[in-house]
């Protein structure tokens, strides 16, 4: 496979990993952007409404990871047939 295959492979596996971090695991996504951890328990958050931004980070997450996964594979596969 060509070099520029290679690199927009590990670019996808870039973002899957970004997404990974960002759905699953919130408390280190929080860190690096650097914003108050979660709501200890459940009720606490369910009182108030939620975290908004647990929502968002799921979401997001979860599109990044899909996103990457999805370009690297179409463009392996075309570059491949």
């Amino acid at each position: 496979m060509p070099v520029h295959v290679w690199i927009i492979d590990l670019f996808g596996a870039a973002l899957v990993a970004m997404g990974f971090i960002m759905a699953f695991r919130q408390d280190v996504a929080r860190r690096i952007i650097g914003k108050p951890q979660a709501p200890a328990t459940l009720i606490a958050a369910a009182e108030e409404g939620g975290d908004p931004l647990t929502y968002i980070l799921r979401i997001a997450g979860v599109m990044l990871m899909v996103f990457g996964f999805a370009m690297g594979l179409m463009f392996t596969l075309f570059n491949l047939s």
